[in-house]
């Protein structure tokens, strides 16, 4: 039987929290773009898909909150009320408009200066495609579950776009963190002992830029993928051990901790 993109949505969301997805899908944008140390994805536009009025319904959430954290400009269509809402109170979207003119208004100033947007068009998702090609719109790269929705509406302006795969398993363990409002020494050492591990610019910026762009969900947890050896130093720096909350993410399934990943 076909899985839906709303199900296999649904399921990613059952096995990982919603920092770890959004991780995965951030890992997946630096593999598949080079990304500029300071600007990363500055300038380049991902298509994420549809947005439902709940999260665990809507497959474009995390690829549109990843593609904030890598720099990219991002457009969603969102065609109910409800979605819109949502996509304005969670702070997923910095703009939701009517029309593909407006959008577009916003998204080539943004990509000019090589600034990280996200748009919402009131839309649905078939009748945004046509706008984007009737205005010449090609972006980037488009989730593999927008693809997929799409396989039966004309789609010339999508034949040249990176397909964005289901985030897949990175090699590592996620390490994770509790963060709140009342900040404790033991909150600041993991976060510091975080940014001393992971000295890639890569991980650097998501540890920087994530809290800014995954909204509520960030300000109570944060977490980054570390190899086995970082992962230990952590401990080491931080007695992860005692840390409210602070844990190592084992690995789901069969797989030896050498073939460590996330779940």
């Amino acid at each position: 039987m076909e899985v839906s993109a709303q199900q296999q949505s649904t399921n990613r969301q059952e096995k990982c929290s919603w920092v770890e997805e959004v991780y995965r899908a951030y890992f997946q944008l630096s593999s598949a773009f080079v990304l500029d140390r300071e600007q990363a994805m500055g300038g380049s536009l991902v298509y994420a898909g549809q947005l439902a009025a709940d999260r665990e319904q809507s497959a474009a959430d995390a690829w549109i909150a990843a593609a904030n954290v890598a720099g990219a400009a991002t457009l969603a269509a969102a065609p109910t009320p409800e979605s819109q809402r949502r996509a304005m109170r969670d702070a997923l979207v910095d703009f939701v408009v009517n029309s593909m003119e407006e959008a577009l208004r916003i998204l080539k100033n943004e990509i000019r200066q090589r600034r990280a947007v996200s748009v919402a068009v009131a839309v649905s998702q078939q009748h945004l495609l046509e706008e984007m090609h009737k205005h010449g719109v090609q972006p980037e790269a488009i989730s593999e579950e927008a693809m997929q929705a799409l396989q039966n509406v004309q789609a010339e302006a999508l034949q040249h776009c990176l397909i964005l795969e289901t985030p897949r398993r990175a090699e590592g363990i996620f390490v994770d963190w509790v963060r709140d409002s009342c900040c404790t020494q033991k909150q600041v050492g993991a976060e510091a002992a975080a940014l001393e591990i992971a000295a890639d610019p890569i991980r650097q910026r998501w540890l920087r830029l994530a809290p800014r762009y995954l909204g509520r969900a960030a300000q109570r947890r944060m977490g980054v993928v570390f190899s086995l050896q970082e992962a230990a130093r952590w401990r080491q720096l931080t007695d992860a051990d005692s840390l409210p909350g602070g844990k190592l993410v084992e690995p789901a399934g069969e797989g030896s901790h050498s073939e460590a990943c996330l779940r």
